[in-house]
Formats: C-alpha cells, structure tokens, sequence
C-alpha cells in the first residue's frame, strides 16, 4: 500500500529555505507500526518526518487530528517545526488542534497569515550545568581565539527541558562572529547523566548556541522584543530551524533572565548554512503566592510552504 506525503519548509514563506519536513497521512483504517514509522522516517532522512492519523469525514470532533513526530532514530513528543508544518498542511481542511505525544496543540492564524501554536510544556531548569570543555587544538589566530571562547561559554551552560525527553544546553555567545565561530562535529554528545534522575529517559539534547542581538518596546501591546540569533548543532549536523529549542531558550530566558512579564522573540536561525528560518515565540510569565516567576502561555509562530508530495510505498 503506498502512503501520501507532501513535503514543506518550515519557518520560511520561501521555499527551499527553513527546514524541511515530511507530512505522511495514515488513511482511515490502516495501522503502521513503530517499526514502519521508523523505517519511512529514516528514508526521508530528515530532522523529523510525521504520521497524520486522518479520520473519516463524518468522525467528529473534525476539527482535531493525532500526529506523531519520528527522527531517524526515535520517535520524540514534541517538537516546533513538525508542529507549524503539520499545522501549515492540515488548517485548510479545517484542523485546529493536534494531538502530540506532549499534549493537545491549539492552532491558530495571526493576523500576517503565520500560523501559532499553542505549545505544552513541563519545564525543568536541571542541577548540573555542562561541564564540557574542550580543547580547541594546536593552531593559532582569531579562529582559534574564539573557539576557545565558545568552549568556556559551553562550560557553564545551562541545561533546560521544555517537555521530558525534549533537553537543550543552552550556550550564550557575546557576538555574531563566535557564533560563526561554532564548528560542526567540533564537540561529543552529551551524556544523560548530566540530566536530574527522572528526566533521562528519552534523553534528546542538543547543543543551542544564541547571540542577544537587542530589545525594544513593542508600539502595540507594551510587549518586549527580544532579537535573536541562533544555532542548533549536534555531533555531525546542524539544524536549520529547531522550534522546541526555541521555545526551551525564549522560556528560559523569561524565567530566569529577564524581568518581562509579557515577552515576543523573534529568533533567526540557519544563516550560516543557507537555509535561513524566522521563529516567533509569545511569552507569558505570572508569580505565584511565593513570589516565584512561572511560565504561562507559551506560542510558537511561523509559516510554511509546501514543496513537493507523492506517496512512499508501506515497509514490509
């Protein structure tokens, strides 16, 4: 049986830029296992591929639809840009809420035609920070100068959960030019040891590094808008836009940074690789009895644009 795919690039209005996602719909009726999933998914070989479980016509709610979101390797229960591009391809047919691994995810469309997720959370700032240090290697000259700047900001990363499985070391850099600095396959993968016990299991971390490029008042709304650059490296690749990340760091930086109650981040990322991806996250923080500053609403915004679909044939 062949399965319907389209494909889309995410965070983008242009296409062959953002990231790229594969949307597989399931037809009423048919049941993939684990095993298929993941085989389709290592076949697209990209950073996420996910399954539309699609419903009768007549099924109601109509509005809703369960997806599930596969790496190459695993599958994950949340992530951004699989989030935005399902939505991008399933809200003409009128779906408004999809159903994660995380959670239920309300969508809806801002006034300049992106779509916005309400995404779910369940946050954890972890004891430990990443002890990773490296050598940068013999040489001399400003690239080695800021490669070894980039491994002692790594050094005191803070590393942040924005779901259980979902953790990212999040590594602030002082300039535009220590983040081009950053190598690809330059630093070991992180171990699960470095997480709090009982947030190891479905360990998926990443290294997210992030340049605070400035902040203004918002004329509307009385929002602070916070502009960022960003890149998202694990051993051998880089990803051109990473959503869950996004929302990792923008929560992170509310909670324990800044003093905003209501925040915007307007965060670019894939630059340096070509495939340069606009994120929009909205932020709101309240204080509880103890005076404790706690996330609120949480949005992930962007667009999408379709880029090509066929059908894949069912793994055996």
């Amino acid at each position: 049986m062949a399965l319907p795919f389209t494909t889309l690039d995410v965070f983008t209005e242009t296409p062959f830029q953002g990231n790229p996602l594969a949307v597989v719909t399931i037809p009423p009726g048919t049941v993939l296992t684990q095993a298929q999933k993941q085989t389709i998914a290592r076949e697209f070989n990209l950073s996420e591929t996910t399954f539309v479980h699609d419903v009768e016509a007549s099924s109601t709610p109509t509005d809703t639809r369960r997806f599930d979101i596969f790496t190459p390797s695993a599958e994950i229960p949340f992530a951004g840009h699989p989030t935005i591009g399902t939505a991008a391809f399933l809200y003409s047919s009128g779906v408004r809420t999809l159903l994660a691994k995380a959670g239920p995810i309300r969508i809806e469309r801002t006034g300049d035609g992106a779509l916005r997720a309400a995404v779910p959370h369940n946050i954890r700032l972890h004891q430990k920070r990443l002890s990773v240090c490296l050598d940068p290697g013999p040489g001399a000259g400003p690239t080695l100068t800021l490669q070894a700047e980039v491994a002692r900001a790594e050094h005191e990363a803070p590393l942040f959960s924005i779901v259980k499985g979902m953790t990212f070391a999040l590594i602030e850099l002082p300039s535009l030019e220590h983040l081009g600095a950053v190598t690809v396959g330059g630093r070991p993968d992180l171990p699960a040891e470095l997480l709090d016990d009982g947030w190891r299991d479905g360990w998926v971390t990443r290294r997210y590094y992030f340049v605070r490029l400035s902040s203004h008042q918002s004329a509307e709304g009385g929002r602070t808008v916070h502009k960022i650059r960003t890149r998202m490296i694990k051993l051998t690749m880089e990803d051109p836009a990473t959503g869950s990340a996004a929302c990792a760091l923008s929560s992170y930086l509310s909670l324990y940074v800044l003093q905003d109650r209501s925040a915007t981040f307007e965060i670019t990322q894939g630059v340096e690789m070509g495939r340069e991806s606009k994120l929009l996250l909205d932020i709101e923080v309240a204080t509880g009895f103890d005076g404790e500053r706690k996330l609120g609403a949480l949005h992930l915004g962007g667009k999408a644009v379709p880029v090509m679909s066929g059908s894949i044939m069912t793994p055996p």
